[in-house]
This record gives structure tokens, C-alpha cells and sequence, in this order.
């Protein structure tokens, strides 16, 4: 062709003569003649179902990964402007079959006009997918064991359960995804539900439990294999699976048991709303995770366990001095710095030496426990009940003036007076001194206790089994 560059006519016997186009090719290489619009496509370009046209028409463009795309187009219009003549990158390609796949590709401007736009390329595709599928899967077990390294780091700092249970929730999202999840604590032959997120309503969820063992649970399977359960299609697995109302049907469940000290304490259960979500890698990492989850519970559940055990009387299983130092402070500074009433009650048994001395120690220590049961029974949940020493006992009720408080004293005394106790054949009776009011900046906790101590002493005094406010003794 006439006026042609010379390169042109040497690569005319080269774009002539197949088989050396074949042999070429089949070693990943490629060029494109822009002059005469003629092209060799790479073996690897022939795969992903393209040829010389498209390479012609740049269709690669629109064939690149979106999260490649700017990078390697920018690359690519650069050498077509002539401000580039070397491409070396590794990118993902999309096939006509629509597959992604992964191609290392390099090329050359060999030949350019004078306004430095290319006119021939020659390059060398390599298809890579293999070696960059392993290189990701390498770095995400690297990243998932990195994780699991700082949840294990992180959960074994708490020592308080309930925060425990909010970061195991928290950290497993960044291990394994779910829609809802749930951390259940195995008490005798019940699982309690004792953290939760991603449900409509928590409180209800909190209130769950589930008996175990359970015929047809998933849950039963999990804790009774003591291995990970993925069951991605419930309806049909597990027919009876309970379903929550008012929440989003579960379609997949991934239940990982918690097993310490080779005891199972537990179930971490992920929900999904999607039909066949859970994988076998979900269930390796639910492998990977479950043991720092289940150290993590039981050393709080311990933890809470020592607490309980340090402000509770063992016999009566009401709390004792050592809580009235740290709660019964914290309710008087709280009444005083929000002007709120603080009832005070001090209760002694009538007579209880005599009780002791006429059926032995072992009837009082049953009656002590009977009494703070019926105690108990006439408080609400958040009044503070302490077993103050021997036979006294000592009720803090909060934003309580002395009336209510002197009302609920006397609930107390008819239900001491009139409760048969099995292991006595008398009745028993109780007397209470009773001081509330708003703490001023002169008061103190202690001085409160006094009033009330100094009327349950008028109440005995005045002849036992009956309630005295300090309001009523002498000053």
C-alpha cells in the first residue's frame, strides 16, 4: 500500500501466515496494526469468547471489573493519547459468558505517528484467576485469624457479663454475617436468652427460653453434637422451629455451641432471613470462634457468680451488709441529689432466741430463710433487702415516702404474723421501725439507719409484733 510505514509491510507476511498467528497466540501473545485495522488476539482474549474486532474496537472497556474500571481505563486511554507507550497490569475481565476472570496483561507501543498516538501494540495476556483466587483466599484467612486475634483480645478483658454478651454479639458480625443473632445460656434443661440484636422487639426476645433437649430442634442437634449446625432451609429441616412473632421468618440458621472446660454453657444462634445463606466456611470459622465465645461467657458468668456470692447471704440468699455499703449509699446519694423520699425499714423477729432454743438451730435457719422469702414477696423488685445480722433484716425503698413505707412495713408484719411455719407449731411476729424522708446535705445513710433502728426499739418496747414510724417516738 502506497505511503504505508514500512513496519506495515514487514507484518504482512507475519497477519498472512496462520500458522505463525497460532503459535503466537497460543503463547498469550498479542498485536494491533491501528493502520490497517488488523489484529492477533492472545489465546487467553480467545477464551473469554472475543476476537480481533473487539480488541479493534476497544471493547475492553466496557468489559472491566467496576472496581478495576478507572484504573485500567485510565491507563489505557493515557497510551491511546499518546501519553503513555507501556502497560503492565493485573485485572479482572468479564467473559461473554459472563465470568469474572483475572488476566495479567502487558503490552508495548512498538510503533506511534508523529502525535505520539500508538500504531502497533504488542503485548502478552496471562490468565492469573488461579493464583489471585488463592492470593485473596490467603488473605482473607489471614484477615479472619487477625480477627478472630482481637475478638479473643477484646472479650477477655470484660469480666461483666452483660457487656460480654454485647461485644460477642458485635464481634461475631465482623466473623460470620447475619440478619439476627442471639446468645443463649443453658440453666438445667432450659436455654435462656440472654443477649440479642437485630430483633424487633429485644425485650420480648429476652424473655425466650427453650426447653432442652428438644426432639426436631436445630438447637438440641448443635449442643448435643457439640458441633456447628448450618441449617439453610428450616421450613423444611426443622418444621417445628419456633418462629417469633411479629419478625422476619427465618429462612437459614447457624447455631454454634459453647463448650468450656469440655461443658457445654451455651448457644450463639445466627439467623439469616435468606434461603440457603450459610456456607461450609461459615461453619469453619464458627469452629474457630466458638471456644474464645464460650471462655468468654463462662469466665463472666463465674465473675458474676463471685459478685453475687459476695453481696449475698448464703442462708437466706438475700443480700447482706457488704451490698447495703456499696447499694444502700448509692440510693441515699441518689434520693438526696434528685430531692426524691428514702424510706428506711428494720425488721427483728419477736422472740427468735426462743425459737432457736425450742427446736434447734437448724428450725431458726428454716424459718430466717422462710421469712425472707414472705419479705421479699411484699417488696417490688428494685427495693433493697439486706440481711442485716442474726434474725434483723433491712429494706431500703427508694422514692418512698415514710407512708407508703410504713403501709408496706405493716404488709410485711401480717404476712410474717399470719404464715404457718411447717417446721414450728406457733405463730411467729416480726417488729419494724420505720424512718423516710428527702436526705439533706446534713444527712447520712447511717443516721437514717439510726432512726429506724431507734423505732423498731420503741416497737419492741411497746410490747412487739408491731410497726413504729420515727415519726411517733419520742424525741
Amino acid at each position: 500500500m502506497p505511503g504505508e510505514p514500512d513496519y506495515c509491510r514487514d507484518l504482512d507476511t507475519f497477519f498472512k501466515n496462520g500458522q505463525i498467528q497460532q503459535a503466537l497466540s497460543a503463547l498469550g501473545l498479542f498485536a494491533v496494526d491501528y493502520v490497517n485495522r488488523r489484529a492477533l488476539a492472545s489465546v487467553i482474549w480467545q477464551s473469554l469468547g472475543y476476537g480481533a474486532e473487539e480488541m479493534l474496537q476497544l471493547k475492553i472497556r466496557q468489559l472491566i471489573h467496576p472496581d478495576d474500571r478507572l484504573r485500567i481505563v485510565g491507563q489505557i486511554d493515557a497510551i491511546h493519547a499518546g501519553q503513555a507507550e507501556r502497560f503492565d497490569e493485573t485485572f479482572r475481565i468479564q467473559s461473554a459468558d459472563s465470568r469474572w476472570v483475572w488476566i495479567h496483561s502487558r503490552f508495548s507501543v512498538l510503533y506511534k505517528a508523529e502525535d505520539g498516538t500508538p500504531l502497533l501494540l504488542i503485548g502478552h495476556d496471562q490468565d492469573v484467576t488461579n493464583t489471585k483466587l488463592a492470593e485473596i483466599e490467603k488473605l482473607e484467612r489471614l484477615n479472619e485469624i487477625e480477627t478472630i486475634r482481637q475478638v479473643s483480645n477484646d472479650l477477655s478483658i470484660s469480666l461483666d457479663l452483660n457487656e460480654t454478651v454485647t461485644l460477642i454479639l458485635h464481634h461475631t458480625r465482623r466473623v460470620i454475617a447475619y440478619d439476627k443473632a442471639s446468645v443463649q445460656l443453658l440453666q438445667g434443661n432450659w436455654l435462656q436468652v440472654i443477649g440479642c440484636v437485630g430483633f424487633k422487639d429485644t425485650a420480648a426476645t429476652l424473655k425466650l427460653r427453650f426447653k432442652y433437649p428438644t426432639p426436631r430442634s436445630p438447637s438440641t442437634v448443635a449442643l448435643q453434637s457439640r458441633k456447628p449446625v448450618i441449617c439453610n432451609n428450616l421450613a423444611l429441616d426443622f418444621p417445628d422451629f419456633l418462629q417469633a412473632e411479629g419478625e422476619d421468618p427465618i429462612l437459614s440458621w447457624l447455631g454454634i455451641p459453647l463448650i468450656a472446660n469440655n461443658e457445654v454453657v451455651g448457644l450463639l444462634a445466627l439467623d439469616c432471613t435468606r434461603p440457603d445463606f450459610y456456607s461450609h466456611r461459615h461453619l469453619q470459622m464458627a469452629e474457630m470462634f466458638a471456644s474464645h465465645v464460650a471462655i468468654a461467657i463462662e469466665k463472666a458468668c463465674l465473675y458474676q457468680d463471685m459478685q453475687t456470692m459476695a453481696i449475698t447471704d448464703s442462708l437466706t440468699g438475700v443480700r447482706n451488709r457488704h451490698s447495703l455499703r456499696i447499694h444502700g449509699n448509692f440510693s441515699f446519694e441518689k434520693a438526696r441529689r434528685n430531692a426524691k423520699e428514702l424510706t428506711v425499714l428494720m425488721l427483728d423477729l419477736d422472740f427468735f432466741k426462743q425459737v432457736n432454743d425450742d427446736y434447734g438451730h437448724d428450725t431458726g435457719d428454716v424459718v430466717l430463710a422462710e421469712t425472707a422469702r414472705l419479705v421479699s414477696s411484699c417488696l417490688r423488685p428494685n427495693d433493697l433487702f439486706i440481711r442485716y445480722g442474726g434474725e434483723e433484716f433491712l429494706v431500703v425503698l427508694y422514692d418512698t415516702g415514710r407512708r407508703i413505707g410504713t403501709d408496706i412495713a405493716e404488709r410485711i408484719r401480717m404476712a410474717i404474723f399470719n404464715c404457718k411455719f411447717r417446721s414450728m407449731n406457733r405463730p411467729l411476729s416480726i417488729s419494724i421501725g420505720v424512718h423516710g424522708g428527702i436526705p439533706g446535705s446534713g444527712d447520712s445513710f447511717s443516721a437514717f439507719i439510726s432512726s429506724a433502728d431507734k423505732a423498731l426499739y420503741v416497737a419492741k418496747q411497746s410490747g412487739r409484733n408491731r410497726v413504729i414510724n420515727s415519726a411517733d417516738c419520742p424525741s
